[in-house]
């Protein structure tokens, strides 16, 4: 279908496989859960896999959709990335999100991975968590991993988000550095990044993180602040910290200073007319 065996759908940018009515399934016209008022994909028996349309995990206590082997991917189950030593679930060519499989967020210049509707999670995609005030991107059953969603290590009493195999890095989940008394995750060839082995920019002798396009923040891996002659990283809103953060902040310091100038000032005035006699 992606080589034009069939059509996409109409809706502009998505880009899916129309399913019926030149729609894809997000877009409204997949065959939905039988349960009332529920849009979840059939995947058996008209119902859903939180209805009983697939297997569970064989896991003990794990609710989620069967991968392969009887297990979800959290715990072992579905296929992993074919990089050497990455132990990260394999998205689309055999690759993990990090080692360009899947689908980037259609925002632009943003490399993360759609969560839905064509964007990632902090540009619109997935679904927010349900606990009232929390705001952050649910993990599973529309909870973020604090209030119980995702997928905790199968080690007794831990409490820590598997990683991979059913467990925590720290408990087996991926390989710890090789650097005695590190304790870090190994990135790649046994070692984590502070050693020597993450991905690092293609600049010859050039030892920093890549962000994006096989490029560090300084040769064009990132957005650059749009204040004029800035040269820095974009933390929010198109600005750096010192441009868009600092400024608040010490305008902030600047009017608490100012209430406390204030404040000082009546205390002695006050202070001043209880000493004057009447």
């Amino acid at each position: 279908y992606l080589h034009g065996g069939s059509k996409r759908c109409k809706v502009r940018d998505c880009g899916k496989r129309a399913q019926s009515k030149d729609f894809c399934f997000t877009h409204g016209v997949g065959t939905c859960c039988k349960f009332e008022d529920y849009e979840r994909q059939v995947l058996s028996k008209g119902l859903c896999y939180l209805h009983g349309g697939s297997k569970r995990c064989k896991a003990d206590g794990c609710e989620r959709q069967v991968a392969s082997k009887g297990l979800c991917c959290g715990h072992g189950g579905g296929a992993r990335c074919k990089i050497k030593d990455c132990e990260k679930r394999a998205q689309s060519s055999g690759l993990c999100c990090g080692h360009g499989g899947g689908t980037r967020c259609k925002f632009d210049a943003c490399v993360r991975q759609v969560a839905s509707k064509g964007l990632c999670c902090g540009h619109g995609g997935g679904a927010p968590c349900k606990v009232r005030g929390c705001g952050k991107w649910a993990q599973s059953m529309d909870l973020r991993f604090r209030h119980g969603g995702g997928t905790r290590c199968k080690l007794e009493d831990c409490e820590r988000q598997v990683l991979s195999k059913g467990h925590y890095y720290l408990h087996g989940g991926s390989k710890p550095c090789k650097v005695r008394g590190c304790g870090k995750r190994a990135q790649s060839k046994d070692f984590c990044f502070t050693h020597g082995v993450g991905t690092c920019c293609k600049f010859e002798d050039y030892e920093r993180q890549v962000l994006s396009k096989g490029l560090c923040y300084l040769h064009g891996g990132s957005k650059r602040c749009k204040a004029d002659g800035c040269e820095r990283q974009v933390a929010s809103k198109g600005l750096c910290c010192s441009t868009g953060v600092a400024p608040a902040a010490r305008l902030r310091t600047a009017r608490s200073g100012r209430s406390q100038v204030v404040s000082a000032a009546v205390t002695v005035v006050a202070h001043a007319a209880s000493l004057t006699p009447a």
